[in-house]
Formats: structure tokens, C-alpha cells, sequence
């Protein structure tokens, strides 16, 4: 009869915890095709370096914005509709610790979504990503899923 114990295996569990991949959920406008670009190439762009999902504002589920470590919003009105019920869900949720970062293609688009998702104590990236320099594959999207 074999014995297991902490010694006989082959990782610690801070190998375990080191070598997980950070869950980034990209949420987008609906309606915004270049915002739903943008997602998509964040999402292909990271390749295996994280495990991403891409969602508009009004197909998000709970247990996805509960799973996740990470946020990547991209929003160029943050009164629209589609934001409703996201903004709701989050003034309920402490993800405090977790990233997020915003991207839009209008100045300024993202200042009231950002206020909005305030009481969920979000660590919120200081610099928007602006759709016209969105590759999916730069420092600013590298940034958000960082280890933790």
C-alpha cells in the first residue's frame, strides 16, 4: 500500500498556482463591430498565454464575470443600454484585487462605465486602450494578465 504525502509529489502546490493561466473575460458593447474586433483579437492574440473569453454586455453570465481574474470592458458609450444590467451585477460583486482594463474608440468613452464599476473595487489600468492602436498584443493587454 503506497502512502501519499506532501514530499512524494512531483509539484508543489505553488507550482500548481504559479503555472495557472489568468481567465480574462473581454466584454464589449453591443453593437460595436469595432469593439467586437478588438475582443477578438485580444483573445487570438494571447494564444495560450491566458485562457480568455470574449462577451458582449448583454450575453455576460454571473459565473463567467465571477471566474474570471481579469477584465478587459470595451465600451464607447457607458450610458448604453447594453451596459445595464453589467453595471447592476457589478455594484453587487467585490472583485476587489482583480485587473481591468478599458477600450474604446471615442476620447473619454469610458469615464462613466468606469465610475459605474467603482463599488466592485476593480484595480482599473489608468490608460484606456484607443481602438485605432488596438493590436490585442501590447504592453496594455500583457499588463492585465500579469501575474496577480
Amino acid at each position: 500500500m503506497s502512502r501519499l504525502t506532501a514530499q512524494d509529489a512531483q509539484t508543489s502546490i505553488d507550482d500548481t498556482v504559479k503555472n495557472e493561466k489568468t481567465r480574462l473575460l473581454v466584454i464589449f458593447e453591443d453593437g460595436q463591430e469595432d469593439l467586437e474586433a478588438i475582443a477578438k483579437k485580444i483573445k487570438t492574440s494571447l494564444g495560450t498565454k491566458a485562457m480568455v473569453k470574449t462577451r458582449s454586455a448583454s450575453e455576460v453570465a454571473i459565473a463567467e464575470i465571477l471566474a474570471a481574474d481579469a477584465y478587459a470592458f470595451g465600451v464607447n458609450d457607458g450610458d448604453a443600454h447594453a451596459w445595464t444590467e453589467v453595471k447592476r451585477l457589478l455594484n453587487g460583486m467585490n472583485l476587489a484585487g482583480r485587473k481591468a482594463g478599458f477600450f474604446s474608440a471615442r476620447k473619454d468613452g469610458t469615464e462613466r462605465l468606469k465610475a459605474a464599476f467603482s463599488p466592485a473595487e476593480l484595480i482599473v489600468r489608468s490608460d484606456d486602450l484607443a481602438a485605432d492602436r488596438a493590436d490585442g498584443s501590447g504592453p496594455w493587454i500583457q499588463a492585465l494578465i500579469a501575474a496577480r
